[in-house]
């Protein structure tokens, strides 16, 4: 509730008389985004391409929040839980749009000025069916407009930040013991998987890449895994393992040595990428710019060679990633940690 009087305080400053936020879930959660924060809802249906004969935007879900008066959570399908949700009513059924733009009627938000909030998690469909039905509305995107409030975490939110980066570490450590000679990468998997799910937390992925192809950050299949090709030693074997719990999300970064006896070369990679980590972190300091972190960086890399020599080998195959950091919550989200970033 104090999350969704934020959210209409955020909506008056913006001179808009409501929001109306959607989600994508659908065994993903990597798209629950700004619904999931106001109303605690997560929609565990499977996308399916739009059918307008029988429904529309389904795995989507919508949050119409007037500048006054009652909320309404629009899900899509029965399986919501009262126990964790968080409106002042809920309906559900397979026309999710539809639903919505009756709900803003309800609202007095139809015809109105409407921050929409959501856009980068609608498929394309969902968009335009929704601009359509929404007619004389005036839709502004505002899919940011909670950025700056959705920065600062309660202390609820850090115990829970807390707990779910300790699942995610123990998670990286199950896969990195299990990342051994002769094992295969869904091997090391599926002992971070193990710890996940038996803590009640849920996987996105453990994007991994191992041998010939490890200079890169995975190599494209489903699974991220491979699940057939013995790892070799004195090969590297990296993974990027990220996942959720109770919402908030961890993201964790590992490289080893299949056998652990790594080269001069190999070593002086891996303990360049520590120093990296240590010295951008040393660095923060209250009132700085993410643009300033992502400089602290770029003065640094550029006098490591090894690591210099290595983006040289990645940047022939893949277009270089600019930013070196961001923000983490319930998801991937700002400050991204790069050059001319204004967020302090």
């Amino acid at each position: 509730l104090e999350r969704q009087k934020l959210a209409r305080e955020a909506a008056q400053d913006a001179g808009l008389d409501g929001l109306v936020f959607f989600s994508k879930g659908g065994a993903a959660v990597d798209m629950v985004g700004d619904l999931f924060y106001l109303t605690n809802h997560y929609s565990q249906q499977p996308y399916v391409m739009d059918y307008h004969e029988i429904w529309s935007a389904g795995s989507h879900g919508a949050f119409v929040l007037p500048g006054d008066g009652p909320t309404t959570l629009i899900v899509d399908n029965a399986y919501w839980r009262p126990d964790l949700v968080v409106a002042d009513d809920v309906r559900a059924g397979v026309r999710v749009i539809e639903m919505t733009v009756d709900a803003m009627r309800e609202s007095s938000l139809f015809g109105k000025n409407v921050g929409l909030v959501g856009t980068g998690a609608m498929t394309a469909a969902a968009y335009k069916l929704f601009v359509e039905k929404a007619g004389p509305t005036y839709l502004e995107v505002e899919d940011g407009i909670l950025d700056e409030r959705m920065a600062i975490k309660s202390p609820a939110e850090q115990a829970i930040i807390r707990k779910s980066c300790d699942i995610g570490s123990r998670a990286v450590e199950a896969m990195m013991d299990a990342a051994v000679e002769g094992a295969t990468e869904a091997e090391a998997a599926s002992a971070a998987f193990g710890v996940v799910v038996s803590e009640g937390a849920v996987m996105w992925d453990a994007a991994c890449n191992s041998g010939v192809k490890s200079h890169l950050f995975s190599w494209a299949r489903l699974p991220s895994h491979d699940g057939f090709r013995p790892m070799q030693k004195g090969e590297y074997f990296h993974v990027d393992c990220y996942g959720m719990f109770g919402g908030y999300a961890w993201d964790f970064g590992r490289t080893r040595v299949i056998g652990d006896q790594p080269t001069d070369e190999q070593r002086a990679y891996l303990e360049a990428t520590i120093e990296g980590v240590e010295t951008i972190c040393k660095n923060i300091k209250p009132g700085m710019t993410a643009g300033d972190i992502g400089e602290v960086y770029m003065n640094w890399v550029e006098g490591v060679k090894v690591l210099q020599d290595f983006l040289a080998l990645a940047e022939k195959e893949e277009e270089g990633f600019p930013a070196v950091g961001h923000g983490l919550g319930i998801g991937w989200s700002s400050p991204w940690l790069m050059k001319g970033e204004k967020n302090v």
